[in-house]
């Protein structure tokens, strides 16, 4: 419905400047204009073959000229994107391209900008000779720096996009005989080809501006059309019984006709300032977003990687939520990562749906063992379970607590960063975040983790309560959070095995 009544972007309003007259003619002829209608009238006999086989000649032409504009359309907006993409490539190539050679990081900063801002130019030049604006006034990177000489020539240039690329590939060519760029040759040659094939995309798109479509074609569909309004009326009058119908069937068909008329119009040449075009000056925006993020150094800069951090991410989503729990800490060999613990246990492990609870735990399996002892501990403490025989569940919890003491006493006193404070019930920390860190590979041949054997031992001994749980869940089935400690059960064991694995 909302699209229905969107104006925006519509030509239905200029098919109705058409049609309602149209239909309006044809009401007040049927009323004042002869008695005899339909069969009975003679004197229109065999005009509806011939009627006929014009509306099929006037049908065709719409249709063939509305295929037409549709694929120029498409053809632009593909041509558009394939060039864009051939530039950035380029860009991201040449980028990469740079040496690492400290003597050279002047050069190369100074070739990465100027290359930055050229790429720029080149695409907002691009744009300025496919588009029809009024003002074509696009965005670029600062370019104020650039040799007034070199400015005043690009304003004379018959061709401006042709000699910003030449300058950016005669920039390339510079620093490759200057050791700026580290690759070889025929690896330097794929940015050429994607500058020359953007270059080409770009002749293409000019092709569908400066050449319409045919005017023999356009000329007669426009006379058939105008025909048609002006005979429709007086055949429909005289052809059908009733004036109310007569009107409603020309108002329909020559609203239809008018419109896709219209719609040919409308998209046959894209790049202009009509509601249904492209947002030029916002794809100019958004190709100099671009730049400037992939000139940031952390974009062609290798991420790093820590083959012995304790944070495992199987899933992600596209806002990439889960890395917001994460906080890398200046060290690379020491990095920390936080993630959220809640104040208190029964806000966090109130009966939810199985899938909440497992993203919750999933959450939870990165965090320090002595955390997971507490949670585990808390749980089987302060979760409402309806046991059947309360000295059974006194026992689980007696064993349980008693197995998570013998882990925190195995790890020895708690670390400053995660030690919990005097305020928080079962051991919580306060702070909103418990951290851990990562394991090096220097640690490998003394133990196991930050905590050498301790660590290792400290993992069997979780693995010992994941099995008594696992024994308690078997004895009550009937437990109100059955679910839940099944679920934390089965993290406890898989975060075990991966844990023995990679000893």
């Amino acid at each position: 419905m909302q699209v229905l009544l969107k104006c925006r972007g519509s030509v239905i309003p200029k098919a109705l400047v058409w049609s309602v007259p149209c239909a309006l003619l044809t009401v007040l002829l049927h009323i004042y204009w002869g008695d005899v209608k339909g069969d009975a009238n003679t004197e229109l006999e065999g005009i509806g073959t011939i009627w006929s086989g014009y509306t099929f000649v006037l049908g065709f032409l719409i249709v063939f000229r509305s295929n037409q504009a549709y694929s120029r359309f498409w053809e632009s907006v593909t041509l558009f994107h394939q060039t864009s993409g051939e530039w950035m490539s380029a860009f991201s190539n040449l980028l990469a391209f740079c040496t690492e050679e400290e003597e050279k990081q002047g050069e190369v900063a100074d070739f990465r900008n100027l290359l930055m801002r050229l790429m720029s130019l080149l695409h907002c030049t691009a744009l300025q000779t496919m588009c029809e604006l009024k003002d074509d006034s696009l965005e670029v990177l600062d370019v104020g720096g650039l040799s007034k000489k070199s400015m005043l020539h690009l304003k004379t240039s018959p061709d401006r996009c042709e000699t910003v690329l030449l300058w950016i590939e005669r920039m390339i060519l510079d620093a490759d005989r200057n050791s700026v760029l580290h690759v070889p040759a025929p690896v330097l040659s794929r940015a050429f080809q994607e500058l020359s094939r953007g270059m080409v995309g770009v002749t293409n798109m000019r092709k569908i501006r400066e050449v319409p479509f045919p005017f023999p074609y356009s000329q007669y569909l426009s006379f058939m059309l105008i025909t048609y309004w002006l005979l429709s009326p007086i055949i429909a009058s005289q052809m059908v019984l009733r004036p109310w119908w007569a009107g409603i069937i020309v108002f329909v068909v020559c609203t239809s006709y008018f419109t896709l008329f219209y719609i040919a119009q409308e998209i046959d040449q894209p790049f202009g300032e009509d509601p249904n075009d492209l947002p030029v000056a916002d794809m100019q925006r958004d190709f100099n977003k671009k730049l400037s993020f992939l000139h940031n150094p952390l974009s062609y800069s290798v991420p790093g990687y820590n083959f012995d951090s304790i944070m495992s991410i199987n899933v992600l989503d596209s806002s990439l939520s889960v890395i917001a729990d994460i906080e890398d800490s200046d060290s690379e060999k020491d990095e920390v990562h936080r993630v959220s613990v809640p104040e208190t246990a029964e806000s966090w492990w109130e009966p939810l749906e199985p899938s909440v609870l497992q993203t919750k735990i999933q959450r939870l399996l990165p965090m320090q063992t002595r955390e997971l002892g507490r949670l585990l501990c808390t749980l089987v403490e302060d979760s409402s379970i309806r046991a059947t025989e309360m000295n059974e569940m006194n026992e689980m919890n007696e064993v349980t607590a008693a197995a998570s003491s013998d882990t925190l006493a195995m790890l020895g006193p708690p670390s400053p960063a995660s030690a919990p404070s005097a305020a928080s019930p079962a051991g919580y920390a306060r702070s909103g975040h418990v951290s851990h860190g990562s394991r090096s590979g220097r640690n490998r041949s003394h133990g196991y983790g930050v905590g050498g054997q301790g660590a290792l031992k400290d993992w069997v001994s979780l693995g010992e309560l994941s099995r008594k749980l696992d024994l308690h869940l078997e004895k009550h089935p009937e437990s109100e959070v059955k679910q839940q400690l099944l679920l934390l059960s089965q993290a406890l064991s898989g975060s075990l095995a991966c844990e023995v694995s990679r000893i």
